[in-house]
């Protein structure tokens, strides 16, 4: 057997001969539960690789009336945090990189709903980014970590690294027993592939009661967020109503009940139905439904484009008030 003839047969039989001795490709971080001691330690290895990567893009965000951590996540600053961290739009801030130099910032918009929040660095330049995972890409089980700064900037201590599993992923919120103490707010959650998965938000004293707003909360009011104020909860309060209780599915926004009364119901919208787009607006999530339909005013009527059993449909409805409680 030539050499030639016999390389060929080996790159194309070798992966088949890994499966039969039980070899795998998958990474120790991939595991559900790590086997042993050295699996633990090249997880270890693993974060040690990512840390110098992605330290230089989490910020410590200071204002008068104080002080929480973020993440840039744009070549020219823009920065993910949370949203009671900045308050409100339009504030003057500062942001303090891992060497202490610090720059203003201006707070931008953001959900209450969520407790998403963004800000951009005004001073003009090529700033450090991380990079945001794709919509999805988060399963139960997942190993992260946390960066952030405990207790306020402390360029003696440096960033604080807490390392943990992600527990819980529902609607707006993700849960992970990656602890968190005050000042991390705003702080990104990082996957094992380096890239920002969540932001810190409900701080516990139970370790594993971590709570933070998951990338897909930005995602999906990426425009809104950058380009509006802060969305409230009195915004919400005083903003149209449709009146559907709904669900987050791995198929879309499905509603469960139309309540009795409200637009919903008097339109013919049912359980099941999923809402597919609002005024020409593509409707990923919860939160972005009930930012648009709060952002109208009651009797404002919109275009309501949905699903009933596979066949797409569209309504006009005019928008009712919120019941008040």
């Amino acid at each position: 057997m030539n050499s030639i003839y016999r390389a060929i047969l080996t790159v194309f039989f070798l992966p088949y001969t890994l499966l039969l001795k039980g070899e795998s490709t998958v990474h120790e971080w991939n595991q559900i539960v790590p086997e042993n001691i050295d699996d633990l330690l090249k997880i270890q290895v693993r974060l040690q690789s990512l840390l110098p990567k992605v330290q230089g893009t989490v910020v410590s965000i200071e204002a008068n009336d104080g002080a929480g951590s973020g993440v840039i996540v744009s070549k020219d600053g823009l920065v993910l945090t949370a949203a009671h961290v900045i308050g409100s739009s339009n504030k003057k801030m500062f942001v303090r990189l891992p060497n202490g130099k610090r720059y203003p910032a201006i707070s931008l918009g953001g959900s209450e709903l969520s407790d998403a929040g963004m800000l951009k660095i005004t001073k003009p330049g090529s700033w450090p980014f991380a990079k945001m995972a794709s919509q999805g890409s988060t399963s139960l089980g997942d190993w992260c970590f946390g960066l952030g700064h405990p207790g306020g900037f402390d360029k003696e201590r440096g960033i604080v690294v807490r390392v943990g599993k992600v527990i819980g992923n529902k609607d707006e919120t993700m849960q992970t027993d990656s602890r968190l103490l005050g000042g991390d707010s705003g702080g990104p959650l990082f996957d094992f592939n380096g890239h920002v998965i969540a932001i810190h938000s409900r701080i516990s004293k139970k370790p594993d009661e971590n709570f933070h707003v998951p990338i897909e909360s930005f995602l999906a009011n990426w425009d809104f967020f950058q380009n509006s104020k802060l969305f409230t909860l009195s915004k919400m309060e005083k903003g149209g109503f449709l009146g559907v209780a709904c669900k987050e599915t791995d198929d879309g926004v499905i509603i469960i009940d139309a309540i009795e009364g409200t637009a919903a119901e008097k339109s013919g919208l049912q359980p099941n139905d999923v809402i597919l787009a609002v005024d020409g607006e593509k409707i990923d999530n919860r939160e972005e439904l009930t930012i648009l339909l709060s952002s109208k005013n009651p009797n404002d009527e919109i275009k309501l484009e949905y699903e009933r059993k596979g066949i797409s449909q569209s309504l006009k409805i005019k928008l009712g008030a919120r019941p008040e409680e």
